[in-house]
């Protein structure tokens, strides 16, 4: 309920009505007939922070500057987690050098530590764990036919070493003339 208004005593802090856990009213209201909220003025929109949570709840605070978007605490926040984006990936691709066994399953290692830190959000380490086990399928298709090529080219010498040298028994010789019809072929 709301508190009556009375002449106010002494021991009373402030004189108007209380709410009832709105808060203060915003310059976003409620058309009515409509169902939906939208800003008094554009510049009260342009103002206000552009940041939406989780909840799609959006920032009621002020922007720092005209030209920005965000207000002080969520710009910190964003460059904070750019920043510890950077040095997680630094870390991450430290140990790569190129796509083999080991160096995959050393990055695998480094990933695990930075989920464990909470430094990389759960899903990109998904993602992440699932292109590594793509490269780990990839090299094995890989390294099976680069086995067979070996395999081929050894049999190949050794069947070429086994034969024996091809003798080929073309001598050239006079040109063939066909007898005339009433002559005898002469050997």
């Amino acid at each position: 309920m709301l508190a009556q208004k009375s002449k106010g005593t002494l021991m009373e802090s402030h004189p108007y009505d209380k709410t009832r856990g709105e808060g203060v009213p915003s310059t976003i209201t409620l058309t009515p007939g409509t169902g939906l909220i939208e800003p008094q003025t554009e510049a009260d929109e342009t103002a206000l922070c552009r940041h939406v949570d989780a909840r799609g709840h959006r920032c009621r605070m002020l922007v720092m500057s005209p030209t920005a978007t965000l207000c002080s605490h969520h710009a910190q926040r964003r460059l904070q987690t750019q920043r510890g984006s950077e040095t997680a990936a630094a870390e991450l691709l430290a140990c790569v050098s190129d796509f083999s066994d080991a160096s995959v399953n050393r990055f695998l290692g480094n990933l695990v530590k930075q989920v464990t830190l909470k430094r990389i959000p759960r899903r990109d380490a998904i993602t992440l764990a699932y292109i590594c086990q793509l490269l780990l399928n990839s090299l094995g298709a890989i390294n099976r036919e680069d086995s067979l090529r070996l395999e081929e080219s050894r049999l190949q010498a050794l069947n070429a070493a086994k034969r024996p040298p091809k003798i080929i028994w073309d001598i050239p010789g006079p040109p063939y003339e066909p007898a005339e019809p009433g002559q005898k072929e002469t050997p």
